[in-house]
């Protein structure tokens, strides 16, 4: 150490590094911070409209925002530092044996006698070109594992999401207008049971005057706070706004004429099997996914985007 100091200004340059790097590491650490708390607040406005992907946890949601927004400039010049730092004086000791075995293996010639001439550009040009190797390394890495769109990271995320519970719903409750299912009432109804009763295994109850309206409702559960709703028009009569008013424009302009779609997340023993069960009923299913050895189906209808997970994984 005291020859580096001595012989060579690189010891003062190392001291800069370790002054950069701490600078660097500093910001790359308050840039995180802020992203985080950005993806935070993201997530909880989207819960707040209903608007967050169910196969999303908050901390799924964070993590893909965080990889994609993340300062990964200062980040990776916080390590380049750091590597310098860590690995330039192991290498200037390197250095100084191999110079010293090329001056013993020459039989001691002054042209590598320490510390003259060739001994110096020795030393400071191995020095020079582990700095550039290390930067070229980290370059590379930088854009070798740049995140891709925020949509791509989201579906990373959701490949490893597995529900815990029998039916997730975002909206919920769900309301369907049970002509959905079928051109009439009766059979509209039974397609609908056969969804959600015969194949995602929810129980039902009937509702044959939903609030007093005289119009009816089938209502699909797993037990808990999660209800699909299917409601049925009496002969000859009209939804009220009162009584059904998510059938109904909302107040807010931003919400006039916008559909409300609603996704249900259904936890089944076999989910093949529960997917035959409702393409059976000849509904026009679109964006299908999945197969006899997935662990998810999933596929669009009118505004319901269904999600079928296996219990086995």
């Amino acid at each position: 150490m005291t020859k580096l100091i001595a012989d060579i200004p690189f010891f003062w340059g190392l001291v800069i590094v370790a002054g950069l790097a701490a600078f660097f590491g500093m910001r790359t650490w308050l840039q995180t911070r802020s992203v985080e708390r950005d993806a935070y607040a993201d997530w909880d406005y989207r819960v707040a409209e209903n608007m967050q992907d169910l196969r999303l946890t908050r901390d799924a949601y964070v993590r893909a925002y965080t990889k994609v927004h993340a300062p990964r400039g200062a980040k990776y010049v916080t390590m380049t530092l750091v590597a310098v730092l860590v690995l330039t004086i192991p290498a200037f000791g390197l250095l100084q044996l191999a110079i010293h075995g090329i001056w013993q293996i020459s039989g001691q010639s002054r042209v590598f006698e320490p510390p003259f001439l060739v001994y110096q550009f020795f030393i400071f040009f191995g020095i020079i070109g582990l700095w550039i190797a290390l930067i070229g390394w980290f370059t590379k890495r930088f854009y070798r594992n740049a995140p891709g769109l925020i949509r791509d990271e989201l579906i990373y995320e959701r490949a490893g999401f597995m529900p815990t519970v029998k039916l997730t719903l975002g909206p919920n409750p769900a309301h369907f207008e049970g002509l959905v299912f079928g051109e009439n009432a009766l059979p509209a109804r039974k397609t609908g049971r056969i969804i959600f009763e015969n194949a995602l295994g929810l129980r039902k109850q009937t509702d044959k005057n939903w609030q007093d309206s005289g119009h009816i409702c089938d209502c699909y559960s797993d037990g808990s706070d999660m209800s699909i709703n299917l409601h049925t028009r009496a002969k000859d009569a009209k939804y009220a706004k009162q009584t059904h008013p998510f059938f109904f424009a909302k107040d807010h302009a931003r919400h006039d004429e916008k559909e409300t779609r609603y996704t249900i997340i259904a936890l089944v023993p076999d989910a093949y099997a529960a997917f035959e069960k409702i393409r059976e009923t000849g509904i026009k299913m679109e964006k299908i996914t999945g197969s006899k050895t997935s662990r998810m189906c999933s596929f669009v209808y009118e505004n319901m985007d269904l999600f079928i997970y296996d219990e086995r994984g």
